[in-house]
């Protein structure tokens, strides 16, 4: 027993001692541990998460902002071997600490995150007056957020709970070229920058045209402050400046002489930065006049077409006799050449150059002109008689012109155009009622117009002869006036009118004589309208005025007063009655005579 029990206990020391000595020997197993790298950065920032020391199998899950209302899982998994390793992007959240947890089954550890704010914009690289959006991240919760363009702000926006703000939109401002930085502020301070480079850029009005137009060439984006040159195909056009801001003003140049096509147009300032457009020249023509009658002399003006070429002018699609008779262009496609325009109505006409090409159309106005030879106004007016003559150009060839006063009509005259549509009338003015007139001359297709403008002067007022004032007048009374003369320029026959009235106001249904357009200056009463005898005391009155051949009336002179005595006129078998009466006395007379000359013998 006893020795069983030593034995037990030897055998403990033993085991005992072997620990003792294999216990140095075996080393001490590490801590697990957990790495976050980076520690700060934006939203979107790949963090990598890194775990060593673990036990093979072990699993493990990573939080962000653990402990806050944006805590999300970000990565899980089994530890294979020792040790782990996963990336993540930092999810959208506002700016601030966060706390990273790494949760595994060997225990639980903490890491922390600083989340900054950042924008972006949808381009690097722009132009004065483009649209750039800008998007924001990182920002304090729904925070107002103000977007800078260099130092300049250009607008805001109000972040969301996860201090988000998208889709803000600014139109690049007026710059230099170059690089410019884009931030946003919040209340909490700025972002980083992010840079955007501008260049420059020319814009060109029209694109496009003649020979001889004007462009204009403005530009933004350029150095500030500096000379400018604009050139077209390399030829200096003008010169110019920037202002402080790259800006160049609106500048213009004359197309030069040169070929169809397109040729560029550059903007180069002092610092070397330049931007280019294309202009395209297309052929075209210019008319010198743009209008006339036929027969004008046109000098037709070519530019942009081929070059070298021979070209053909035609006028409403018919070819025409030029000077030169072959017209050819320059080197640079210019040519210049005269027609006549042909016989014909007037319109408007097309004339076209072509170097069967090229083709250019321009108008041509084949007018029609009238023109009289004296003009009349309220102040210069005209008169019956007055010799005028209307000359005409451009008419309807070989046709009949009348010229007419349409106020009333009548033909004043009737010509014929010659076979290049002109004419000339002559006419005299006919007796017309004072005041405004129109005269028409008129081939039916064509038509003009003249204003005429009638005297309305009164001739004088005729001063009364006979009968005197209270004078005792035959039955077939004789009116005798002074005669007056026409006052107008071209002085013309007056004619007169006549009133007897039994009263001196002459009113209605007391004349008894109304004689108009006398051509003399007396007048004798018929003895078919005698007057009836009168006393003083119940006389007539007469008065005259005269009108010329315009109308115009005078005033009617002073009345005069008149009487008819009594008369006895024996006319008819009155008469023959009486001369048969008188022959009977004679008679018997006669016989009473002879017989008492006879007795007297006898006794």
């Amino acid at each position: 027993m006893k020795h069983s029990r030593f034995f037990r206990i030897m055998a403990a020391a033993v085991v005992l001692a072997l620990l003792m000595v294999a216990i140095p020997a075996t080393p001490a197993l590490a801590a697990a541990g957990v790495t976050v790298s980076p520690g700060t950065g934006t939203v979107g920032t790949a963090v990598t998460v890194s775990g060593t020391e673990f036990t093979s199998g072990n699993s493990y899950q990573v939080t962000f902002a653990y402990g806050t209302t944006f805590a999300q899982v970000v990565a899980t998994g089994v530890v294979s071997l020792t040790t782990f390793s996963r990336t993540f992007s930092v999810p959208s959240v506002p700016r601030g600490t966060y706390t990273i947890r790494t949760a595994t089954t060997a225990g639980d550890f903490t890491s922390y995150f600083d989340v900054t704010p950042s924008v972006t914009t949808n381009v690097s690289t722009g132009h004065v007056g483009e649209t750039v959006t800008v998007d924001g991240t990182g920002f304090k919760t729904s925070d107002t957020i103000t977007i800078y363009y260099d130092s300049s702000t250009v607008g805001s926006k109000t972040a969301n709970i996860y201090g988000v703000f998208d889709n803000f939109t600014f139109t690049v401002p007026a710059c230099t070229e170059g690089g410019h930085d884009i931030s946003g502020r919040d209340d909490l301070g700025y972002s980083p920058e992010v840079n955007i480079s501008i260049s420059p850029q020319i814009t060109i009005s029209p694109t496009s045209g003649a020979v001889g137009d004007t462009v204009t060439v403005s530009g933004n984006g350029f150095a500030g402050s500096k000379s400018v040159t604009i050139s077209f195909d390399a030829v200096t056009m003008t010169t110019t400046s920037t202002n402080a801001s790259g800006t160049l003003s609106a500048t213009t140049f004359t197309v030069p002489s040169t070929a169809r096509g397109s040729h560029i147009v550059k903007a180069r300032d002092a610092g070397t930065n330049e931007d280019t457009e294309t202009f395209t020249v297309s052929a075209s023509i210019t008319l010198n006049p743009t209008s006339g009658p036929s027969g004008t002399t046109v000098t037709v003006t070519g530019n942009g077409f081929g070059a070298s070429k021979t070209v053909t002018i035609k006028y409403n699609n018919l070819g025409v006799v030029t000077n030169p008779a072959t017209v050819t262009t320059s080197s640079t496609g210019y040519f210049t050449a005269t027609f006549a325009v042909p016989v014909g109505s007037a319109g408007t006409y097309v004339v076209q150059a072509s170097d069967a090409t090229n083709t250019a159309t321009a108008n041509f106005v084949s007018t029609t002109s009238a023109t009289i030879s004296q003009t009349t106004t309220t102040t210069a007016p005209g008169n019956v008689g007055m010799p005028l003559t209307i000359t005409g150009v451009g008419f309807t060839p070989n046709h009949t012109v009348t010229v007419t006063c349409a106020t009333t009509p009548v033909t004043l005259a009737t010509v014929t155009s010659d076979a290049s549509g002109n004419f000339t009338a002559n006419f005299t003015i006919p007796p017309s009622l004072g005041g405004a007139h129109v005269i028409t001359v008129s081939d039916t297709v064509i038509t003009k117009t003249f204003d005429f403008i009638m005297e309305s002067s009164p001739p004088p007022i005729p001063a009364l002869l006979l009968p005197l004032v209270g004078e005792k007048a035959k039955s077939e009374t004789v009116f005798d006036w002074d005669p007056v003369d026409d006052v107008s320029p071209q002085s013309t026959p007056v004619t007169y009118d006549l009133q007897v009235s039994t009263t001196a106001s002459f009113t209605t249904g007391t004349i008894l004589i109304d004689e108009t357009g006398l051509t003399d200056s007396a007048y004798t009463i018929p003895s078919a309208d005698k007057l009836e005898s009168t006393g003083k005391d119940a006389p007539y009155y007469w008065r005259v005025r005269a009108v010329d051949a315009a109308s115009n009336a005078s005033g009617w002179n002073e009345t005069g007063s008149f009487y008819v005595g009594f008369s006895f006129k024996i006319t008819g078998w009155v008469m023959y009655a009486i001369m048969a009466a008188i022959a009977v006395v004679f008679f018997f007379l006669g016989l009473w005579i002879g017989r008492r000359g006879g007795g007297g013998g006898y006794y």
